[in-house]
């Protein structure tokens, strides 16, 4: 566009450079013809009051050695009539144009045509006509045109450089601009606000940008304030209505009422697990969630997190289809196994209809790698990457699945704070969910010390 623009405008300058240009030399040789019209005008009185052609014819004759581009020349009386004449050899009889009895010159084509009376004690007693062949005209419009494309030639390549320094500038800071916006869209990261020092447009949009990222990180502030208050609020109701609930489910024998006094236990568990979540949640944005890091056996952890997946289940069967041999990691133990059951938890909700979830372990040399696969609905590709993000939930599924999206969100905060990897793979019918931590001794010393401050 910048390019463009200079094109556009250097062809206008060049243009009205040509025109006048033109128009100048059009204007010289107007006076210079209408000033050798009077001399022979002037020179051609007696002719005219003593009746003498020949002399006028003669006068007329020497044009040719003087002016050569005049091809035509002629004197008429005061009746119009012609009185002498002159033609360029080679030439035809000289043509007086009509419009010349109103004007005293006039263009046509690459000829010019001017007319000057004669006179004499003030009294008009004939006229001068001349016909002027341009061919200068043509040659210096011809080397105009040359000229003007020369430099508009080197004014486009100046124009080009000048617009790729000035392009990348901008491109570069319209780019980081844009980049910006993909990785706060992508990570929810608000509290980087980008420099800028300029007074431009492109200043005053970055300007506006960290503006509204000022304005959403505060927004995400006083919710998760909110979020944390009510977590910690609803907690100690809900634990004491809990106890009164498993109370009377001890007490009532009787049924129905024994039936909806279950019911209204499971639903209290169900708010218990999301107000836990939204707690977690609270501690990961304020930085307080803990881990409490010790040696366990993964063997272990696994078989009994898949037992107690399994009791809550009457409609999967869960298996376990390798063994580690007793293999010991180093980790926090609570939290490994709540990224386990969430996981579980999780293939069996989202595979209806099925039977069969399993797990599989392997191990590198570097690293443990857990594999839990259901066989159920799936993650589409363009989603899985955004289904560990905080609230994210998929399209379309889950209106019919109840959750709130904070299980996967709450699961990559705990294996990153491991210094381990959680991951989706999902082709076909099912899905599995991958989750890695490394081994203690693959661990630097920076990561073992921040893993127990």
């Amino acid at each position: 566009m910048q390019v463009f623009t200079s094109v556009v405008v250097f062809g206008i300058v060049f243009g009205v450079f040509i025109i006048t240009d033109v128009n100048s030399y059009k204007q010289r040789k107007v006076n210079s013809m209408i000033s050798i019209a009077r001399v022979i005008g002037a020179n051609s009185v007696s002719s005219i009051q003593f009746q003498d052609p020949e002399a006028a014819r003669e006068m007329l004759e020497e044009l040719h050695s003087v002016t050569p581009e005049i091809i035509h020349a002629a004197i008429t009386n005061r009746d119009g009539q012609l009185f002498a004449s002159y033609s360029k050899p080679g030439e035809k009889a000289i043509k007086i144009p009509t419009l010349l009895k109103r004007k005293a010159f006039a263009f046509k084509d690459l000829q010019l045509f001017v007319s000057n009376p004669i006179m004499s004690n003030k009294e008009i007693i004939g006229n001068v006509y001349l016909e002027v062949q341009l061919s200068e005209l043509q040659q210096i419009k011809q080397y105009k045109y040359e000229l003007a494309f020369i430099l508009l030639f080197v004014a486009l390549i100046f124009s080009f450089l000048i617009a790729m320094v000035v392009q990348s500038y901008i491109s570069n800071r319209l780019l980081k601009l844009v980049n910006s916006m993909k990785k706060v869209g992508k990570t929810g990261e608000y509290t980087k606000p980008l420099e800028e020092d300029g007074k431009d447009e492109i200043a005053t949009l970055i300007q506006a940008f960290n503006h509204l990222m000022e304005q959403i990180q505060e927004s995400q502030r006083k919710k998760d304030e909110f979020i944390g208050i009510a977590s910690h609020e609803l907690k100690t109701p809900l634990t004491s209505i809990k106890g009164y609930i498993e109370m009377l489910n001890l007490l009532e024998k009787e049924q129905p009422k024994k039936q909806f006094v279950q019911k209204a236990l499971g639903n209290v568990n169900k708010l218990e697990r999301l107000v836990k979540d939204l707690l977690d949640v609270s501690k990961i944005q304020s930085g307080q969630l803990q881990l409490n890091m010790e040696e366990f056996n993964i063997d272990e952890l696994l078989d009994e997190t898949i037992s107690a997946a399994q009791s809550l289940s009457g409609s999967h069967q869960i298996v376990r289809e390798d063994h580690l041999d007793g293999e010991i990691v180093y980790g926090d133990r609570q939290r490994i196994e709540q990224v386990l059951l969430n996981l579980l938890s999780n293939a069996i909700k989202y595979s209806p209809g099925e039977k069969k979830v399993e797990v599989n372990s392997e191990k590198t040399e570097k690293e443990l790698i857990i594999k839990i696969r259901d066989y159920g609905i799936g993650v589409p590709a363009e989603e899985q990457t955004n289904i560990f993000e905080r609230f994210y939930r998929t399209k379309d599924i889950s209106i019919h699945i109840s959750g709130f999206g904070l299980g996967l969100y709450i699961c990559r905060d705990i294996i990153n704070r491991h210094y381990g990897k959680i991951w989706v793979e999902s082709a076909g019918k099912g899905s599995i969910f991958y989750f890695s931590l490394p081994l203690k001794h693959s661990l630097t010393s920076q990561q073992t010390e921040a893993l127990n401050p």
